[in-house]
C-alpha cells in the first residue's frame, strides 16, 4: 500500500516507461523458460537467445532509468539549449547589433531592472512621458515610486542633469478617453507632476530645475528613460496605458546610425529644442498651470489646432 502513493506521485512518461520494462522482462522470462519445460524442437536455442535477450534489455532498461536519467537528461538540455542558443543568435543577431537586449512585459518590472543604470549614471537622465503618474506620484506611498524619487534626489544632488519632455496639459485630454479616464484627469496628473519635480528637496519635493523640464505640444508614442549609453522604452497602445504596455532595453552601440543614437535623436534631441512644439517651463508658466485657460498660454499655432475647445 505504501507504494501507490510513491506511484502516483511519477510522472506519466516514468510510468510508462517502468511499466513497457516490467512487460519486457514478463515475455522474456517467459520465452525463456518456455523451452525448458515444452519441447519445441528446433526452436529451442531461438527462443532461449530471444528471452535472454529481452530480460537483458529490461534490465538495461531499469539501470538506465534508476542510475542515468538524470545524468542523461542534462546532457540533452545541454544539448538542446546549445542548439537553440545557435538558432537564436542566427535569427537574433540583426536584433543584436541594433543594441536589444531585454524585453519585459510591463514597465513596472522594466523600471525596476533599468533603475540600477540610473543609480551608475555620472551625467545625465533623461526622461520622456505623459503625466509620470506610473513613475512618481507624491499622494501615493507606494515602494516602487518612493525609491525612484529618491534615486532621482540622489543623482540631483550628484549633480547627474536629469531632464523631462512632458506632455503639455493642454493637450492631455488626446489622452484621457483612450484611456478611459475622467475629464481633466490626466491634465491635472501632470501638473501635480510638474510642481513635484520642481518643488525643493527640502520641501519633500524631486529639486529639478525648472529649466531643465520641457513640455511637447502633443501625446507621447513612446515613453522613454535614457541614460549616456542605456535607454528603456515603452510604447503606448492608442487604448490602453504605457504602463500596461511592454518594454524593451537598448544599449548605445557607439555609432551614430545605431537605434539608441537615432531614437535620441529624434524623439528627445530635436524636440527638446524645437519652439515650434515645444513649451520651455519658467514659473510664470508654472504658476499660471490650472488657474487661467490653458490655450491662453499656447502660441497661435496651436490655437488653431485647439479651435473653441474649453480647456479652463
Amino acid at each position: 500500500m505504501k507504494l501507490l502513493p510513491a506511484w502516483k506521485q511519477l510522472s506519466h512518461g516514468t510510468r510508462f516507461q517502468i511499466m513497457f520494462y516490467l512487460f519486457i522482462l514478463v515475455i522474456g522470462t517467459i520465452t525463456f523458460i518456455l523451452p525448458l519445460y515444452i519441447n519445441v524442437h528446433n526452436y529451442k536455442d531461438i527462443l532461449l537467445g530471444f528471452g535472454i535477450a529481452l530480460i537483458s534489455s529490461s534490465i538495461l532498461g531499469f539501470s538506465q532509468r534508476l542510475f542515468f536519467y538524470d545524468d542523461c537528461k542534462d546532457e540533452m538540455n545541454s544539448l538542446v539549449r546549445s542548439a537553440l542558443s545557435g538558432y537564436l543568435s542566427t535569427k537574433m543577431f540583426p536584433f543584436i547589433e541594433q543594441g536589444i537586449e531585454q524585453l519585459f512585459l510591463d514597465r513596472k518590472s522594466a523600471v525596476r531592472q533599468f533603475s540600477k543604470y540610473i543609480q551608475s549614471e555620472n551625467d545625465r537622465v533623461i526622461i520622456i512621458g505623459t503625466s509620470l503618474k506610473g513613475l512618481l506620484d507624491p499622494k501615493e506611498h507606494v515602494k516602487e515610486k518612493t525609491e525612484f524619487a529618491n534615486l532621482l534626489r540622489k543623482k540631483i544632488s550628484e549633480n547627474v542633469e536629469i531632464s523631462f519632455l512632458l506632455t503639455h496639459p493642454t493637450l492631455a485630454f488626446l489622452r484621457e478617453k483612450a484611456e478611459n479616464t475622467g475629464e481633466n484627469t490626466i491634465r491635472n496628473e501632470i501638473i501635480s507632476a510638474l510642481k513635484y519635480l520642481v518643488k525643493p528637496q527640502s520641501e519633500k519635493g524631486i529639486g529639478v530645475p525648472i529649466s531643465n523640464i520641457h513640455l511637447y505640444h502633443g501625446t507621447p508614442t513612446i515613453f522613454t528613460i535614457i541614460t549616456s549609453d542605456k535607454m528603456l522604452i515603452n510604447p503606448y497602445p492608442y487604448q490602453e496605458t504605457a504602463l500596461t504596455s511592454f518594454c524593451f532595453e537598448i544599449s548605445k552601440k557607439g555609432t551614430e546610425d545605431c537605434l539608441y543614437s537615432r531614437i535620441f535623436e529624434a524623439h528627445f534631441d530635436k524636440p527638446w529644442d524645437n519652439p515650434d512644439t515645444i513649451t520651455e517651463l519658467t514659473e510664470d508658466i508654472l504658476g499660471k498651470l490650472g488657474k487661467i485657460p490653458l490655450i491662453e498660454l499656447f502660441s497661435d499655432r496651436q490655437k488653431q489646432i485647439i479651435g473653441d475647445r474649453d480647456l479652463t
